[in-house]
């Protein structure tokens, strides 16, 4: 599928962080690495505040997980992952939950089927250098919408994912 280049867009989410190797002791594309947990205490917090997010909730059929490098990921190979759904307003925020307002930016998006590493990699290895366009933030978002996605083991399972663009030589706006 060859990836769109969205309008500019701010996100705002709801959600939960963990900070650092989220695969220490378990692999990837597993319930059970520190990503797993997440979206684990994510949901639980997710019951416990129900009526609350179901009202706040701007796509109810969507779950984003944001992967976030820091400066020192090359060194450390410590991120962010942050898991959530996007909200019309931060007006209440529950305890245990943060917020993450992501920069406005245009995104690249595309969709794989869950199993499908190798496409995100060639977007950066091929598309993106080809391109006109270069990563503007040092993050990605995958986008999980029901029911498209069926979870981890399901080979139909589809993911959304977003990469923040800006134009080659183009100033940030911050």
């Amino acid at each position: 599928m060859e990836p769109i280049i969205t309008e500019e867009k701010i996100f705002n989410l709801l959600g939960c962080i963990y900070y650092g190797n989220p695969f220490h002791f378990a692999p990837p594309w597993s319930y059970e690495n520190e990503i797993g947990l997440l979206w684990k205490r994510y949901m639980n917090l997710a019951k416990t505040y129900k009526n609350f997010l179901n009202k706040n909730n701007v796509n109810p059929n969507i779950g984003y997980e944001v992967h976030i490098e820091p400066k020192e990921f090359q060194d450390t190979k410590n991120f962010y992952i942050f898991v959530g759904i996007e909200v019309f307003s931060f007006e209440f925020v529950p305890l245990e939950m943060i917020i993450k307002k992501l920069p406005k930016t245009k995104y690249l998006n595309f969709t794989t089927k869950a199993d499908d590493f190798k496409t995100c990699g060639n977007i950066y290895s091929e598309w993106l250098p080809s391109s006109e366009y270069e990563q503007s933030y040092p993050y990605i978002i995958e986008a999980y919408e029901h029911p498209r996605y069926k979870g981890l083991t399901d080979k139909e399972s589809e993911i959304d994912w977003y990469i923040p663009i800006k134009k080659r030589n183009e100033s940030d706006n911050e």
